[in-house]
């Protein structure tokens, strides 16, 4: 053997005896539990190291996080709330003379004379949140069944039943269209086998916006797009389910309004602007 592998074999026996001192040494006493090699000093969540580590790498992309918004706050006593699409210089003169604050709807576009208005007057623009829109736009609703089949006066109880959501009106297009002309944010639904004609009727009354549908997607046509007040339904196969289904569509439009006039009124004063 020469000298570098004795001097190989010398280091070898030492390293060895080292580590086996070291063994002895944190070996644990006879009938005690091991200790593990490596013991934290303290025991960490790992919902809480995942989270972390989110927080840290959306840090790195986005910068540090921002805290969480705050609620909006509920409306104070009497602070209107409007819901409609248009809010005009009508509706800012309308308001009351010590109105110091206006909910509107996120989708509701304030006229620039409204807003030059409310300005004037000091009074401030708030979002109005979906609780508050849905209240002031509950509206007043009718409806009228013309007489006819027996399963007819079950839809009339059907609409009677409806925790007092409906009003009944006598069953013709006068009656409907005299009590839609009393009132804005009114609607109606009138069942009748003549419905080109009730249609007809009632639109050329002044205020009355008419439409005739068959499914849900007719009322919501002419709710969108017409701000229809008055429904009429052809009650020939269809069930009681079924007309109740076109009843539910339209009261979930909220208070008719009538759109194409507050397009026109919105052209006009951006004209006068």
């Amino acid at each position: 053997m020469d000298e570098k592998q004795g001097g190989t074999i010398a280091m070898t026996q030492a390293t060895w005896n080292g580590s086996e001192t070291m063994r002895r040494a944190t070996a644990p006493a006879p009938g005690a539990s091991p200790t593990p090699a490596f013991a934290p000093s303290h025991v960490l969540d790992p919902i809480r190291a995942v989270d972390e580590a989110v927080r840290s790498v959306l840090a790195g992309l986005f910068g540090p996080s921002r805290p969480p918004a705050r609620a909006a706050t509920a409306p104070a006593k009497g602070e209107p709330v409007f819901a409609d699409r248009l809010f005009a210089l009508r509706h800012a003169e309308a308001l009351p003379a010590d109105a110091r604050s206006v909910r509107v709807a996120a989708g509701t576009v304030i006229t620039p004379l409204a807003r030059d208005l409310l300005k004037r007057r000091g009074i401030d623009v708030r979002l109005a949140g979906a609780a508050d829109v849905a209240a002031a736009a509950k509206g007043e609703w009718a409806f009228a069944v013309e007489p006819g089949a027996g399963w007819l006066g079950a839809l009339q109880r059907s609409f009677l039943e409806d925790s007092g959501l409906w009003r009944e009106l006598e069953a013709s297009v006068d009656a409907v269209v005299e009590w839609l002309s009393d009132g804005e944010g009114r609607g109606a639904i009138f069942v009748t086998t003549d419905g080109a004609t009730a249609v007809w009727r009632a639109c050329r009354a002044h205020g009355v916006r008419a439409a005739f549908a068959n499914e849900p997607a007719d009322v919501h046509r002419a709710t969108g797009t017409l701000g229809a007040n008055l429904i009429v339904v052809d009650p020939a196969g269809k069930s009681i389910a079924w007309i109740k289904q076109l009843a539910t569509a339209f009261r979930r439009a909220g208070a008719p309004r009538d759109l194409i006039a507050a397009e026109y009124e919105h052209e006009h004063e951006r004209g006068t602007a």
